[in-house]
């Protein structure tokens, strides 16, 4: 894991003498220490990670997670109580005086205790280069995140006979988790979306109790976690045949997502992405109707640092890897979206999602 503590540090404004990934109590765990330390197994509450310039990593973990920690094949300082824990962390801040910590993720308690364990020392927000060092995947990221959308995309498809007239949201949700599970997911990447009829207009819906209609459109967002990295793909399906107004606003966004797939260039600024599909919407007459960014980056969180937004001065690069999802809503009819994860590549775009992207008639 050199290579990837050395990306950290070659992304830093000022130079620390190490940095510091603190996690606390689920939910706050900070995914960057998993990227640190590469491990892909256990949850490590209450554990650190520590990076040092020349490239070395050492884990303060519980005996809880002992026999996790050690497919990393770090140095581990293991702690059985809260003193042998303290005590491992004071002699590794023995003599830093300059830390770094990632203050997106690091919570307030945990902050102050360090602070507390090494007092003469200046610290230091590295939030932005671990971020920016996230940004851009190696071969191992690249192909866990290939697997996860291998396993949505097949997933949908096998989920997709399932969906008709009279099963409610939350039933094709729980059969599409179960798909991805069967096929080899950990589990779910996030909560997934089932919109159906009006409710496919509101991007964060969920799934509920509402039972899915003739000439419905159902907005199905979903992932698949594999090894601790997430997919994230969307997909519109209409329920019986499609009227004209819904192919319409289907085949619109599906001309948007193209127009800024050409976009998915090394050199190409985010903002430049997100204006090409933003354009194309806004001179059609559903104008206004594609209410949030063009996509964001993915890996061992769903949303993994950066967006493709209107105001986003990210430099796309290679081996960097986003999702592309425009969408149009329309509220009290429905809404339209179609999400992919994409690999930027000195050749081109690499879509790793390959579920259908044609308008598909269910049930």
């Amino acid at each position: 894991m050199k290579a990837r503590v050395k990306a950290i540090y070659r992304n830093l404004k000022q130079p620390v003498d190490a940095i510091v990934l603190s996690n606390s109590t689920d939910p706050h765990i900070d995914m960057s220490f998993f990227y640190a330390t590469g491990l892909t197994d256990g949850l490590f509450e209450g554990c650190t990670a520590w990076l040092f310039p020349d490239g070395r990593c050492e884990i303060v973990t519980s005996a809880l997670e002992e026999e996790a920690a050690k497919k990393s094949g770090l140095l581990l300082h293991i702690f059985r109580n809260r003193d042998e824990r303290l005590a491992a962390m004071k002699a590794l801040a023995k003599g830093v005086r300059r830390i770094g910590f990632n203050a997106s993720e690091i919570t307030q308690k945990a902050y102050a205790e360090l602070v507390k364990l090494a007092p003469r020392a200046r610290m230091a927000d590295v939030s932005e280069a671990v971020m920016r060092a996230r940004l851009v995947k190696d071969d191992a990221e690249i192909e866990l995140i290939r697997t996860a959308c291998g396993i949505a995309s097949r997933s949908l498809e096998q989920t997709l006979p399932f969906i008709r007239a009279g099963r409610t949201e939350s039933e094709v949700a729980a059969e599409l988790v179960y798909a991805m599970q069967k096929n080899g997911a950990t589990g779910p990447a996030f909560r997934t979306i089932v919109g159906a009829g009006p409710n496919s207009a509101e991007p964060h819906y969920t799934a509920g109790p509402r039972e899915i209609r003739r000439g419905d459109l159902i907005v199905i967002d979903f992932g698949a976690l594999f090894k601790m990295y997430h997919s994230d793909v969307t997909r519109t399906v209409v329920v019986g045949p499609a009227s004209p107004e819904q192919r319409e606003m289907y085949d619109t966004v599906r001309r948007a997502q193209d127009a800024a797939m050409e976009k998915f260039r090394p050199g190409v600024k985010g903002k430049t992405v997100d204006a090409a599909a933003r354009r194309l919407i806004d001179a059609t007459k559903y104008k206004g109707r594609f209410i949030h960014g063009l996509g964001h980056s993915i890996g061992l969180a769903t949303h993994d640092g950066g967006g493709l937004n209107s105001v986003s001065d990210i430099v796309l690069k290679p081996s960097m890897v986003f999702t592309n999802e425009p969408g149009i809503y329309v509220s009290g009819f429905g809404g339209v979206r179609i999400e992919d994860d994409v690999l930027v590549t000195r050749g081109g775009p690499q879509v790793l999602s390959t579920a259908s992207r044609d308008l598909i008639s269910v049930g």
